[in-house]
């Protein structure tokens, strides 16, 4: 296998890791808007600076400080010399890469596994899978962690309670607390998430190669092993890298399992510092932020150099045509069989105790004769469950409308420009996929509430509206890139040949080519925006929380029922989103 020239054929994953120039294509629809390409591109970079910049160097500067968000206060480097000097900072580190490193193994297992069953095999049910498999990306975790733990917390677990009444067994049977239930529950969702970033790379791959080799007398597995995988390592490591930086960061898992068990990482150590010491150690919690970001950054570096200048080609001009592998059934049937496990572990189980705990007012006395409606009345009398709705609805729409928009001329200036701009703000785009969301909020925290009125936003919507827009960015920019990317420049010319203003383009051509790439955008962000709990955490104030604080606050007050309405309703949101998006694609897998 052999490296390619610049104009290889583009995968659908992010330029982000791109090193080839964009092509030479003029931006005469700018220069129609009275605007010079450079002055438009140069607006659009400071958009970026504000959002995405700003926030992080006050961060930064906030960590030589002793105040609080709002007032700087006087300059220390104690808050550094208070992590460097002792050894609190080696077990959270410690503890941090093994979940990390335990999450992408047990994920990239069975995403590869699956990604190539449903592309490149004749697995059972394939569409179904397809279809499936990313359906956890969508459900916030923290819905699904609330539920497994209504199973299997050690005091008063389902499973523990029937264990005792049924068996006579008084020890816990299942303890979710800790390692175990941590590393369980946060696999589940990384299955689903590299399975949705891997299995493009898998359809569109020449199946000449392994046809080749399997001529040559390789088997099936053989094939895959050494042709298949190998094609794809700088796209696999990509993604496994990314996984691994946004494990470091991971911020509900350890708040449910980790915080109960004794296992403090990076992020739920910096919210118990904002949220359990009084008062807050702000210091601390800014300079532990900024060590992670050093630290998640030295890790994309490190990344960036193993993968610049190596580009393999997966999809040819010249006889392309995917393939299916015949498998035999006992191996098409395993692989169908741990989908379905899969799946029931991961959406059946935990969405089946919502629903059977939204009729019922007392959790775990589950009897036909007490079933009841009285948790549904009580939701939509409640004013934090009626503000967190509207919230979430709202904010997660503007933000993902922001994000289509930002998004397409981020993709538009990098893919149709030789503007030198271009490469920044595709970085820019891409920074905050390497920070926690812990410390998105943080920063944004200090960023917003330093200025005076009225540029002051703390407290309000629009400060969570803007933490929102950051948080989708990443994801949000590449999928409008990767849609721009599949426009031939040659319809451009076209249009402009047949005397078509820069608006009838966009209206005619760039509008219905784009609107699959402008949908999918809109729906990742809304769900990423949607199942966000470390930014409105941090964030909000009365009025302004969404459901993820509303479901995270009647946990904390034991109010089980409520909370299981309340999560049926944010899955309601997300089964709506699937629909649209499939509504949108159509029949095109």
């Amino acid at each position: 296998m052999s490296a390619v020239d610049k104009k290889s054929a583009r995968s659908s994953f992010p330029r982000f890791f791109d090193t080839a120039a964009p092509p030479d294509v003029p931006v005469s629809w700018i220069n129609r808007l009275g605007l010079k390409s450079s002055l438009f591109c140069w607006l659009l970079a400071i958009v970026l600076l504000i959002l995405v910049v700003y926030p992080f160097v006050v961060l930064l500067v906030a960590s030589f400080y002793t105040g609080q968000p709002g007032n700087l206060g006087r300059f220390t480097l104690r808050s550094y010399e208070a992590w460097l000097e002792s050894w609190d900072l080696l077990p959270i580190l410690a503890n941090s890469v093994i979940f990390a490193t335990a999450r992408l193994v047990i994920g990239l297992s069975f995403a590869l596994l699956f990604a190539w069953a449903v592309a490149r095999t004749d697995v059972p049910y394939a569409r179904s899978m397809n279809w499936l498999i990313p359906v956890p990306f969508f459900v916030p975790d923290l819905l699904t962690g609330i539920s497994w733990l209504m199973l299997g917390n050690p005091q008063n677990g389902l499973i523990n309670i029937l264990a005792a009444d049924w068996f006579g067994i008084r020890e816990p049977v299942i303890n979710l607390y800790g390692w175990g239930g941590l590393i369980f529950h946060a696999s589940l969702g990384t299955i689903s998430f590299m399975f949705l970033m891997l299995v493009g790379f898998f359809k569109t791959m020449d199946a000449s190669y392994e046809e080749a080799a399997i001529t040559l007398g390789a088997n099936k597995y053989r094939a895959m092993l050494t042709i298949t995988l190998p094609m794809l390592t700088p796209a696999i490591m990509s993604v496994s890298m990314l996984v691994f930086i946004h494990g470091l960061e991971s911020f509900e898992n350890p708040l449910l399992f980790g915080n109960p068990g004794g296992v403090y990482l990076f992020s739920n150590e910096i919210y118990r510092m904002l949220a359990y010491r009084h008062p807050p150690q702000y210091g601390s919690a800014t300079a532990l932020s900024i060590l992670l970001i050093l630290t998640t950054f030295a890790l994309l570096s490190l990344q960036w150099r193993r993968v610049a200048g190596r580009q393999f080609t997966v999809v040819t001009g010249k006889g392309y045509r995917p393939g299916k592998l015949k498998l035999p059934n006992l191996v098409r049937w395993t692989i169908f069989g741990l989908f379905v496990l899969y799946f029931v572990l991961a959406i059946v189980i935990p969405v089946g105790q919502i629903v059977v705990n939204s009729f019922f007012p007392i959790f775990g006395f589950y009897q036909w004769d007490i079933m009841t409606l009285d948790n549904w009345r009580n939701v939509f009398k409640d004013q934090k469950a009626i503000n967190g709705m509207r919230n979430t609805i709202i904010y997660s729409a503007a933000a993902a409308s922001v994000v289509v928009v930002i998004g397409g001329l981020i993709g538009y200036i990098r893919v149709r420009t030789t503007h030198w701009l271009g490469r920044y703000l595709e970085l820019a785009a891409w920074a905050p996929w390497t920070l926690p969301g812990i410390v998105m909020g943080l920063a944004l925290l200090w960023a917003w509430a330093l200025p005076p009125e009225p540029f002051n936003l703390y407290g309000t919507a629009l400060v969570i509206i803007i933490g929102f827009v950051v948080k989708g960015l990443p994801l949000g920019a590449a999928t409008m890139q990767s849609s721009i990317h599949q426009i031939s420049p040659e319809l451009d010319e076209c249009s402009r040949v047949h005397g078509g203003s820069w608006l009838k383009t966009a209206a005619y051509i760039w509008g219905p080519l784009l609107r699959r790439g402008a949908v999918a955008t809109f729906v990742i962000v809304f769900a990423v925006a949607a199942r966000d709990l470390t930014i409105p955490l941090l964030l909000y104030q009365g009025g302004t929380e969404t459901l993820t604080v509303a479901l995270l606050s009647y946990y904390e007050q034991g109010k089980l029922g409520v909370l299981a309405v309340i999560a049926l309703i944010q899955l309601g949101l997300v089964f709506l989103l699937l629909l649209l998006d499939r509504f949108v694609k159509g029949d095109e897998d």
